[in-house]
């Protein structure tokens, strides 16, 4: 296709301006309703059900529940306000199917793991690696840091995420151990933290693939997203405050966090063992003959 559909650049304009959305989530909307533009071969006000329908059972279909739900939602999204903006008279999206989604528990980095990829890592790469396993944050959080977002609090050094999940801020203290590789970076006063090979800031899917292809390269078998599953289970394993735990993570939900108590076996293991130990103690005492 030659140009952007014009509806698909007025649909953006009304995600930012008025909607209020994201740029990193206004992008990628947009690149998938490109794709769906040239799958179908015109403009997304002429699609049919029947084209969409097609689109997903050749362009959707088989892929990761989490992808084909994020690809129905963007086009779904797109023929919402299509419909209330009067250029089409007819959603063409409503048969579209949005899979069921299964939340698997958080598979968090082992330690022994973690401490081998930050021995192989460069200083750049070292410092992404640790803003994922001790400070919580994701590849897109990763991206949009600046160096003015590092902040010398009463108690102790802290990060400003700015560009949080949904435009959310939440302020994260910042461990030694993450400040020694702000510093063997090479910390200064201004200006994104992380930039791209074009010099620009780094985006966050730029983030995803060299820590991914890092982790790869060096026979570590997890993804960048386990490191912010390291950060969770660690941080409730040690608090026992899903609260708390919800506002470090910067969950909107205390069900996505609740996941990581989930994950936290430990004093389910005890529980066993003190049930166990009571059915002991009780089968003892009725073969000597005294009650309980």
């Amino acid at each position: 296709m030659g140009s952007m559909d014009p509806d698909i650049e007025a649909f953006n304009h009304w995600s930012t301006e008025l909607r209020g959305l994201r740029p990193n989530t206004v992008r990628v909307r947009s690149e998938c309703l490109i794709r769906l533009q040239e799958f179908v071969g015109r403009p997304l006000r002429d699609v049919t059900e029947v084209d969409l329908l097609r689109w997903e059972r050749e362009k959707v279909s088989g892929r990761k529940p989490e992808t084909r739900r994020a690809y129905v939602s963007h086009v779904k999204a797109f023929y919402r306000w299509a419909k209330v903006a009067g250029i089409v008279t007819v959603d063409p999206s409503t048969r579209l199917t949005n899979p069921r989604l299964n939340r698997p528990l958080p598979r968090p980095v082992p330690d022994d793991t973690l401490r081998q990829a930050v021995e192989k890592a460069r200083p750049k790469m070292r410092l992404m690696i640790l803003l994922g396993a001790f400070c919580g944050l994701r590849c897109q959080e990763i991206a949009g840091l600046h160096w003015t977002d590092l902040r010398n609090s009463e108690d102790g050094t802290s990060l400003l995420i700015r560009e949080g999940k949904g435009g959310k801020e939440r302020v994260v203290p910042v461990p030694a151990v993450v400040l020694e590789a702000f510093v063997a970076h090479g910390r200064r006063r201004s200006g994104p933290v992380f930039y791209g090979l074009d010099a620009a800031q780094i985006n966050p899917k730029a983030v995803s693939t060299s820590l991914n292809r890092f982790f790869d390269r060096h026979g570590l078998d997890f993804t960048a997203h386990q490191l912010r599953h390291r950060f969770g289970t660690t941080a409730y394993q040690i608090t026992k405050d899903l609260r708390l735990v919800q506002e470090m993570l910067g969950h909107s939900s205390p069900n996505t966090t609740a996941r990581y108590a989930a994950y936290d076996t430990s004093q389910t293991v005890d529980m066993v063992k003190a049930m166990d130990a009571a059915w002991s103690r009780a089968e003892s005492s009725a073969r000597s003959g005294v009650s309980v």
